[in-house]
């Protein structure tokens, strides 16, 4: 019996399906063809038929060992969100499924998103040579060291780079990637290893596209070595004869982002298995150094550093997923959804449910929780994109903005982190005792190393997780406009502010968790303890905590994981019971690691809030980028992201702390005593704020007697309270960045896109009017005024200068009132009216608009 009639037989007998029956047809074509260039039909036949056997054995047992692993995963998920109680002590089937993927502590278990970071952390700080080695410096941002990032190229190609820190760094990339590799496959991959691969390539879909195939296939072959290169799955060689059909493959699913290979059914398209996706990125083995550095410069994303860490990040996020999900997170997500939805059936029949009533949505309530766990899902894994150049060039404006806008944030800053860290540290049971000097000590090269090392988050190295820029939310675009988002941060002062509060924080972490060290799990403060067993911390993970302090006298995830040596990924049915206890104590060592570094990189959002995937999702929800809606609800978010992270992160505290003091009144003056103290401090911070910003506008600090100006003090806490943009209308008819009440709810985004609009077509339509004046037509430039709206342009948006704390008040009095009195006819009457409006929002001028000029008054 032939092939073909096998498949009929498997047809009818239903142990496939016809679209299997014509793909395995259409593959055992493809290697006859292949094979009969250089043998007889009869050989050709059989060696096709013995290769398409190899690999389909191959398939049918890592099925297997992935259904397996799938079904360990389901029964721990079923168990966690069976057995899941929330503060109340009730069951609470959705903020169970909701944890799984991202929350901030009191969850009792690891999240998708805290592991991933957990992960990260634990590469970085083998990573810590490399991130010294190619760290942003200078005024301009540059990468150090530019010139090594070649060598180091040709050390991962295995080619001598004479250079010995080349060479060191590449092992260290190497040995990260390899035991990335390893753990990615034992949560259920299945990526082959490959010795002096190099790097994997991250391809630029449209160069790719906009090459043809012909192009893009003709100039790849000569890069690659198809000696090299082999099935993931067979380990079967490619061969120079396999090439042109694989290249046809790989071309194929750049292009259509694998959408050509798609094999239709009546089941929900999603991403599908993770533990499948990563195979084709590492197929691609190219010649040398030379060969992957020439084809990243045409077809790749990006420079060498965003290469090796964009490879880290996304093997983080995929191994995470598949071990808190199991091998598809995406179908685990849907028996998720589908296990909630159950349960709020049950409710609304009045049968015993794990499901929490919500009178909100009470007759919706099965829909919302399905929506919440589909948009914070989608926010993790990345929100899809419809329309690729509209999301790209909306993400430039944003950042754009950023880095123009947000100059004096960090006065803003600097005036409520402190409170906002002390209060975190009450709830978690922490020392409140810090200061700025130790901020500083912290940020200087040698301390900032140190704590890096320890296993501590490196944010400039996130490239792939869609950054969260404090106050501005995700940091997403292209490279340029990304700089000048981290450029603007970073001459203001808010990303080092930032940077040295997170250290301080992990440092309180690192010394508690030491300090307390001779006491047992059970001995803990009530409230820290807590805080731990909020990410399933156990006696079992305490116990290796407390062995593991470093010379300096902190607890570390770098000196947990030396403790425990390396995991080897051994075969543990195999093994000799030495090595298996061996392999056991490194895995709970780095288990334990990661919970450590889990707690605090999470507990460090608490205290220095930027903002949260949990809270972008909820005004996202499912809006794809590059759609109008998904676009708007971007723009929406710009510069609030922060404030609904900060709300709800304190609204939940507020609810811990009055959980721990049981029922009665005694629980609303724990939530009070927690909640009055932050609130009056915050809103001294944002009073402080108000009144530094005056001066620097050159202006006088606004009255503070709540018996005259009452909404100053309101004003005052909204500022505190992360909604800044909202407490500028109070006493106004424009914010700080000269846009009105609609624009900033609409963001900053769709403003800054009618007033470049507007330059052009403002005075053209202006020209049209007719308009006198003493019996005479206004000229063009009477009417139009192209003077007075170029000098107001450059005051909203000029990178810098325009907003910097120490440039922006110089920059409008010597620069732009100058500008504009050359420009403009009427602006002796311009620079009255907002002399007036000050005067009329209590905070009159020191040094009057247009006083600073030949003509001044």
């Amino acid at each position: 019996m032939g092939l073909k009639d096998c498949l009929i037989s498997a047809v009818e007998q239903k142990a496939i399906t016809r679209e299997e029956a014509s793909f395995l047809a259409d593959e055992f074509e493809e290697r006859f063809a292949q094979n009969r260039l250089s043998m007889g039909d009869d050989l050709a036949k059989a060696k096709a038929r013995q290769e398409l056997e190899i690999q389909l054995r191959a398939e049918a047992a890592e099925a297997r060992r992935r259904a397996d692993l799938m079904e360990a995963r389901r029964l721990g998920v079923k168990g966690f969100l069976q057995d899941y109680r929330g503060r109340d002590g009730k069951a609470n089937v959705f903020e169970a499924a909701m944890a799984l993927l991202s929350h901030y502590g009191f969850r009792g278990a690891s999240s998708v998103r805290g592991k991933t970071e957990a992960i990260v952390i634990g590469a970085q700080k083998n990573l810590d040579k490399v991130m010294y080695s190619f760290e942003r410096k200078g005024l301009l941002g540059r990468r150090a060291n530019r010139a090594l990032q070649s060598d180091v190229i040709k050390e991962l190609h295995g080619e001598a780079a004479g250079d010995a820190t080349a060479k060191q760094l590449a092992r260290a990339i190497s040995a990260v990637f390899e035991d990335l590799r390893q753990r990615f496959n034992a949560a259920g991959g299945a990526i082959g290893k490959l010795d002096n691969f190099g790097l994997p390539h991250d391809h630029n879909r449209l160069k790719v596209k906009a090459a043809t195939r012909a192009v893009w296939k003709a100039e790849i072959k000569e890069w690659l070595d198809p000696t090299r290169m082999r099935n993931p799955l067979t380990g079967q060689p490619v061969g120079t004869a396999g090439l042109d059909q694989a290249l046809d493959h790989v071309w194929e699913s750049i292009v259509s982002n694998g959408r050509a290979h798609l094999q239709p059914s009546m089941v929900r398209r999603g991403q599908g298995a993770i533990a499948s996706q990563r195979q084709e990125e590492r197929f691609l083995v190219f010649r040398d150094a030379a060969s992957w550095m020439a084809y990243n410069q045409k077809y790749g994303k990006g420079d060498v550093v965003q290469a090796i860490f964009g490879h880290v990040n996304g093997m983080a996020r995929d191994i995470a997923a598949m071990e808190v999900l199991g091998p598809n997170p995406g179908a685990m997500v849907e028996y998720m959804k589908q296990a909630v939805t159950h349960e709020v059936g049950k409710l609304e029949t009045g049968k015993p449910t794990l499901a929490k009533g919500a009178a909100l949505f009470k007759d919706s309530q099965a829909a919302v929780a399905e929506y919440r766990i589909d948009s914070l899902w989608q926010a993790l894994r990345g929100r899809p994109e419809v329309a690729s150049g509209a999301a790209l060039t909306t993400s430039n404006i944003k950042n754009v903005l950023t880095g123009t806008q947000l100059g004096s944030t960090v006065i803003l800053a600097a005036s409520t982190d402190p409170f906002i860290a002390k209060a975190a540290r009450k709830l978690a049971g922490l020392p409140l005792t810090s200061s700025i000097m130790d901020m500083v000590k912290l940020v200087s090269k040698g301390n900032r190393e140190e704590i890096i090392s320890s296993g501590v988050m490196w944010d400039e190295y996130l490239h792939v997780m869609n950054d969260e820029l404090r106050f501005a939310g995700p940091a997403v675009g292209s490279d340029w406009s990304r700089w000048i988002a981290d450029r603007g941060v970073t001459f203001s002062g808010l990303k080092p502010l930032t940077t040295g509060r997170k250290l301080l924080e992990a440092r309180a972490w690192q010394k508690t968790i030491a300090d307390n060290s001779k006491k047992t799990f059970a001995k803990l403060d009530p409230r820290f303890r807590v805080a731990l067993e909020g990410f399933g911390v156990t006696p079992a993970h305490w116990d290796i905590w407390r062995q593991a302090k470093d010379p300096a006298g902190f607890v570390t995830p770098r000196q947990i994981e030396l403790n425990g040596g390396a995991v080897q990924y051994i075969d543990m049915r195999s093994a000799a019971p030495q090595i298996i206890a061996a392999e056991a104590k490194a895995v709970a060592h780095r288990d334990a690691g990661e919970k450590l570094a889990e707690v605090i990189n999470s507990w460090s959002e608490r205290s220095v809030p930027s903002g949260t995937p949990n809270a972008r999702s909820l005004v996202t929800g499912k809006a794809e980028r590059g759609t109008v809606g998904g676009e708007l609800l971007d723009f929406l978010l710009q510069y609030k992201s922060f404030g609904l992270s900060f709300t709800a992160m304190q609204l939940e505290a507020v609810g811990e702390m009055a959980a721990t003091r049981g029922g009665g009144t005694g629980w609303r003056r724990s939530g009070m005593a927690y909640f009055a103290p932050l609130a009056v401090m915050l809103t001294l911070g944002g009073a402080a704020y108000l009144q530094i910003k005056a001066l620097l506008d050159f202006k006088q600090p606004e009255d503070m007697n709540p018996a005259t100006n009452p909404g100053f003090w309101f004003r005052a806490g909204i500022q505190g309270g992360g909604f800044g943009l909202f407490g500028d209308f109070l006493k106004s008819t424009e914010n700080r960045f000269g846009q009105s009440v609609l624009e900033s709810l609409a963001g900053p985004g769709p403003a800054a896109i009618g007033d470049t609009v507007g330059l052009v077509t403002g005075p053209l339509f202006a020209a049209t009017r007719n308009e006198t004046a003493n019996g005479e037509e206004k000229t063009f430039m009477e009417k139009a005024k192209p003077g007075r709206q170029g000098v107001r342009y450059l005051r909203r948006y000029t990178p810098v200068l325009s907003s910097h704390w120490l440039t922006r008040g110089v920059y409008n009095r010597l620069v732009l009132d100058n500008l504009q009195w050359l420009t403009d006819p009427a602006a002796d009457k311009s620079f009255k009216a907002q002399i007036g409006l000050a005067k009329k929002n209590g905070t009159p001028y020191m040094v009057e608009p247009g006083q600073l000029t030949p003509l001044g008054r």
